[in-house]
């Protein structure tokens, strides 16, 4: 298992994977065949603080649950794409 500090898009939230955790995921962990679980600190195995481990984007083949991202920039929304 692999553990990254999950990069998180600017114009969304990445959430947590588990069923019914609707908190920020902050880490990126994947498994020895390459799937990739984004959570929580609640829900890592990770025994390292996420801010301590190198950053990683998750892969765009595996879908993600997100919010909105709910921050402005300079008193303007965050982009919708970048």
């Amino acid at each position: 298992m692999e553990f990254f500090q999950l990069h998180h898009p600017l114009n969304a939230t990445v959430l947590c994977d588990r069923k019914d955790c609707e908190q920020v995921a902050d880490y990126l962990e994947v498994d020895d065949s390459g799937y990739e679980y984004r959570l929580c600190a609640s829900h890592t195995d990770s025994k390292t603080h996420s801010s301590r481990l190198p950053t990683r984007k998750p892969s765009p083949e595996f879908p993600l649950r997100s919010r909105p991202a709910a921050w402005t920039v300079g008193g303007t929304h965050a982009p919708r794409e970048l």
